[in-house]
């Protein structure tokens, strides 16, 4: 019954958020929020003390969604795939999910509540982890992952949306490709490379 009083009072707020006609005139307070959902004030309290509790909540509550509409397209964990897999995956669930303005207001808040910004490192810096890669690959990933977050953004906003979202899709996906093949052929040179000392040796 407590998970279901949260899940109410985080829906009650995102409703609130994306009846703003603009994310710049997006404001809540624990008055609006408990009376979206049909609430008292503190019966919104008993589950979010302060208006600081409820958009950790309320962040943390879009974090976690992020990362299962992630799970749910791959069928795995971040651990299971690869860091191509992963971009991969984000590349088109970013581009393909259905967002709204309160979807960017709910990120975009991170900007200015530092605190904030920790559950999208925890709940989606997984799916983004790129140890091990050389700096060309990284910056391939980073390239494709930036036309997804804009993709997104844009379409939640309505500010300069993209007329084909399939297109942008396919050329972030071609990005992650490039730095798999940058990789692969990395690994294809250093083996030539092993192979060569090797038959010195050995001749």
């Amino acid at each position: 019954m407590a998970n279901d009083g949260r899940m109410r009072i985080l829906e009650a707020a995102k409703a609130l958020a994306e009846s703003h006609d603009s994310v710049q005139g997006v404001t809540i307070s624990l008055e609006s929020v408990a009376q979206q959902a049909g609430l008292t004030k503190p019966g919104l309290m008993y589950h979010f003390p302060s208006k600081e509790a409820l958009m950790l909540g309320l962040v943390d509550h879009a974090a976690k969604d992020w990362a299962q509409r992630l799970r749910e397209h791959t069928g795995h964990s971040s651990r299971e795939l690869t860091s191509f897999e992963r971009h991969r995956a984000y590349v088109t669930v970013a581009t393909t999910a259905e967002v709204s303005r309160a979807d960017y207001w709910i990120f975009s808040d991170a900007l200015y509540h530092p605190k904030l910004s920790r559950a999208w490192s925890e709940h989606l810096g997984p799916w983004f982890d790129t140890a091990g890669l050389d700096d060309r690959a990284v910056s391939l990933l980073t390239a494709a992952r930036f036309c997804a977050d804009g993709a997104w953004m844009s379409e939640a906003t309505g500010v300069f949306p993209s007329t084909d979202l399939a297109a942008v899709r396919t050329h972030a996906l071609a990005l992650i490709d490039a730095a798999e093949a940058a990789i692969d052929a990395a690994a294809g040179v250093a083996v030539g490379t092993s192979d060569d000392a090797a038959a010195e040796v050995t001749g």
